[in-house]
């Protein structure tokens, strides 16, 4: 790797970044609180433990589990264009200095699962570095690799070898094993008891799920799927694609319902439909499941933008947009909140609060997040750990931080 200078010539004493795309952040504002949202009905994972499946859990998690951090993966992509292409407008290659931007977001990831198993940082931090290998990618090859990606090919093998009984295809994914024991160790641990746990069977348990659930390749697709609407500026001139946008949320919807409803009937089967034993309709779940929750993430951001981009409706959801001016910093902060609420080491609120009152507390602790972010974005440039994870990315302190009010 080459060297990369301490102070670039690239940084001025103002951002440097292009203007913000309001719509952009209003989608990540909203993608947040979906996230937190389940953060909330899940109680911060510790809801494994001790299962409440209640009609509004049930709502919460068809809405949003799985799909509002996957709208954040595709804004992931989006951002990855966004900041290669201001940097290629000045000549610079902005590679290296990227893959170093997320072994810090790595970092970042791993002091947050310490704190939150749950963590999807650390994850963004290894799989994004895919972009770098796909950026010189025409747009139609990336389409091609992107849909690879989502269709999910490894689990189609696992079906046959599962149905074929073919040596081991009918063991059980080893994260069925790993979880049930940390989040049983999570249940009666210390604050240092988490800390340790999470250093590393906590850690490798959330690694062994992405790889074997298919979401560490689904998240590759939706990063270049983010890296395409990026090139082709469906986010920066929405209004060229008004037509396109509405055939989309039609697409999506009777997509959503198709495979929503093939889901909920294959789940009804009984054990032994597809073979006596064995994991075959275990993996037919997956792939349909995978591509259900593809398609309910894709109606939910299309219809966003939909209702964002008319005007009665626009000014109420753009509230959401200084959220995800500091996404970081506002995903950070619900686990440094939430867990010591609902962990043993604290208020051990998982065992008492029920689902209705953690959605009812996850609603009023957003809504105070949106008001902070309304009065820190008048003045500050960057919300906290963007600062730092700006500074740290350009190896300088002269990132200016607080605004001339």
């Amino acid at each position: 790797m080459q060297n990369i200078p301490s102070t670039p010539p690239e940084l001025s004493l103002a951002p440097s970044k292009p203007k913000r795309i309001e719509l952009v952040d209003a989608i990540r504002g909203f993608a947040l609180m979906g996230i937190c949202l389940v953060h909330f009905m899940e109680y911060f994972e510790l809801y494994w433990i001790k299962q409440d499946p209640t009609t509004l859990h049930n709502i919460v998690f068809f809405l949003f589990a799985g799909k509002a951090y996957a709208i954040f993966a595709l804004m992931f992509g989006l951002s990855f264009f966004i900041i290669m292409d201001n940097q290629a407008r000045k000549g610079v290659d902005f590679s290296y200095r990227f893959a170093w931007r997320l072994l810090i977001l790595l970092a970042i990831g791993y002091l947050h699962t310490l704190l939150y198993l749950g963590d999807i940082l650390f994850v963004l931090g290894v799989i994004g570095l895919s972009l770098l290998f796909v950026q010189r990618l025409n747009n139609r090859w990336l389409l091609i690799t992107a849909l690879l990606c989502l269709v999910q090919i490894p689990f189609y093998y696992q079906f046959y070898a599962a149905l074929s009984n073919l040596p081991g295809a009918n063991d059980a994914p080893s994260h069925w094993a790993v979880y049930p024991e940390v989040y049983a160790a999570i249940a009666k641990a210390s604050f240092s008891d988490l800390i340790a746990l999470n250093s590393w069977d906590g850690l490798m348990a959330k690694c062994l799920y992405f790889v074997e659930s298919g979401r560490g390749l689904q998240l590759i697709g939706l990063f270049i799927i983010g890296l395409i609407l990026g090139r082709i500026g469906f986010f920066t001139q929405p209004e060229k694609f008004v037509k396109a946008r509405a055939r989309a949320v039609v697409i999506a919807i009777a997509a959503a319902a198709i495979f929503f409803s093939l889901e909920t009937y294959i789940k009804q089967l009984p054990a032994d439909a597809l073979q006596e034993k064995g994991m075959a309709k275990m993996y037919l779940e997956q792939i349909v499941g995978s591509y259900s929750s593809t398609a309910i993430m894709a109606s939910l951001l299309l219809l966003f933008m939909q209702f964002y981009l008319w005007q009665p409706t626009g000014k109420i959801l753009n509230l959401l947009t200084p959220c995800g001016r500091i996404s970081l910093s506002i995903y950070l902060v619900q686990a440094v909140i939430g867990v010591p609420l609902f962990y043993p080491f604290g208020l051990g609120w998982y065992e008492t609060i029920g689902q209705t009152n953690s959605f009812l507390f996850g609603i009023a602790f957003y809504g105070l997040l949106i008001v902070v972010a309304h009065w820190w974005v008048k003045r500050f440039y960057y919300g906290p750990v963007e600062w730092v994870w700006r500074s740290a990315t350009y190896m300088t302190t002269k990132v200016p931080f607080k605004r001339e009010v």
